[in-house]
């Protein structure tokens, strides 16, 4: 719908203010941020344009500054605007993964699935545990690049006996969207398996995640 044709109390700002940021749609929550329109096209149509464009709010939080400023009607303060506030949403959902004492190793799983849902490199995690389930640290190990990553496993194995790790949980990022563990997936988790067990370290859990959601990869002698 055309902004002008919309009621004062239903336009995006006032509708924030009056009913709060989670009463808006994404598009109107991206008209509130862009504030003006192009040549053609009021701020809530550029904004439908836009993420038709770059596919969602999740294609928008990959674009680089070219992309953005290759589209017609996203001029240089505009594109500022739009990658400040996806890279202060990317920061506080990092912040999230910060290890509080005590924590369990399964919500790190989740933070990290969280903080890895838009991007197009994969990355692999560390998670080392106490005997307890808590976490000690979590390391990111390595990243690649879309189609896959390299694990180090001798450099992983030596942080876990520094660390006296009990377990280690292992976290990887599919980029395309898969929750699908490949058959290097799996290869790879009966691998370390075998090397963490001759350190007498227990590999907890090997999690592919995707889009924000996790699943885990059967380790050795599970069904």
């Amino acid at each position: 719908m055309k902004l002008a044709l919309l009621p004062r109390e239903e336009m995006p700002r006032e509708r924030l203010r009056l009913r709060g940021a989670s009463s808006l749609s994404v598009p109107e929550l991206l008209a509130v941020l862009l504030r003006t329109g192009s040549k053609g096209k009021d701020v809530l149509e550029l904004a439908a344009e836009v993420l038709n464009e770059f596919g969602g709010a999740k294609g928008l939080a990959r674009a680089t500054e070219e992309e953005m400023l290759g589209f017609p009607g996203l001029g240089d303060a505009k594109a500022c605007v739009l990658l400040a506030a996806l890279e202060l949403g990317k920061r506080l959902e990092a912040s999230r993964r910060e290890v509080q004492e005590g924590e369990d190793w399964r919500r790190s799983v989740d933070e990290i699935a969280g903080e890895l849902a838009f991007e197009e490199r994969e990355y692999i995690f560390a998670i080392h545990v106490r005997n307890n389930g808590s976490v000690i640290h979590v390391d990111r190990i390595s990243f690649g690049g879309a189609e896959g990553a390299y694990l180090d496993v001798k450099y992983l194995l030596r942080r876990a006996v520094r660390m006296d790790s009990y377990g280690l949980v292992l976290v990887h990022n599919h980029p395309d969207g898969s929750l699908q563990p490949s058959r290097e997936d799996r290869l790879l988790t009966d691998f370390v398996s075998r090397r963490t067990r001759i350190l007498d370290i227990r590999l907890l859990g090997h999690f592919v995640v995707a889009n924000g959601e996790s699943r885990g990869i059967a380790l050795p002698g599970e069904p």
